[in-house]
């Protein structure tokens, strides 16, 4: 009787084994391909990098921001027109991505009473840029800060390049001076997109003489 009653008792321990394994293995599969997808992912974006691209000095009339005066150089200023962002292996598909756009005072320059103009972002990747995405900041006087942001979306194939045209404009007013001196603006635009911050780094050059400023 020992025998026929200790069985009963080890055959649902087997079986409730076995079934657990199955439920575990068909579980398991979705879990790993997710985890596998996501380096993939990542890596996309990792491998991405930002410049400015197509440096030009052959641009002579520039709009003022936010009204409809157009100012004529004597000299054009030396400036970039797109930001490109170059992509590794990997593609980026349909990523939500932040811009920000920063245009700072010439080093190098001493003004002392009145202000001069700056440089904003009239046009960016073939719009107008509304005026509440942009911030103009003087130090009481001199030359402005400028600030223009956005968000857009950003689709690069693997290896391949995604360029935003950007076109300036002049910010803030002239009072009047004249500046008499080579001015360079540093300009600097970040992108934060799957994670990551990329920057890219560039001048807006005036020459002396241009009339712009």
């Amino acid at each position: 009787m020992t025998d026929l009653e200790s069985r009963p008792e080890s055959t649902p321990s087997k079986t409730f084994s076995r079934r657990s394994v199955m439920k575990t293995a068909a579980w398991s599969v979705p879990v790993i391909a997710a985890t596998a997808a996501m380096p993939l992912a990542a890596a996309s974006v990792s491998n991405a990098n930002l410049t400015w691209t197509g440096i030009t000095g052959s641009l002579l009339s520039l709009r003022v921001l936010d009204s409809a005066t157009v100012v004529t150089a004597a000299l054009a200023p030396t400036l970039p027109t797109q930001l490109t962002l170059t992509n590794g292996a990997g593609a980026i598909a349909n990523q939500s991505a932040s811009v920000s756009i920063v245009v700072d005072r010439p080093g190098g320059i001493n003004i002392t009473v009145g202000r001069a103009r700056g440089f904003g972002v009239y046009s960016f990747n073939g719009a107008p840029t509304p005026a509440g995405s942009r911030t103009s900041t003087y130090q009481i006087v001199g030359f402005p800060r400028t600030t223009y942001t956005t968000t857009t979306t950003v689709n690069v194939a693997s290896n391949g390049t995604f360029s935003i045209p950007v076109v300036w404009g002049l910010a803030g007013t002239n009072t009047g001076i004249n500046i008499s001196a080579l001015a360079n603006f540093p300009v600097t635009a970040t992108v934060v997109v799957g994670g990551r911050t990329l920057t890219a780094t560039s001048t807006i050059s005036v020459p002396v003489g241009a009339g712009l400023l």
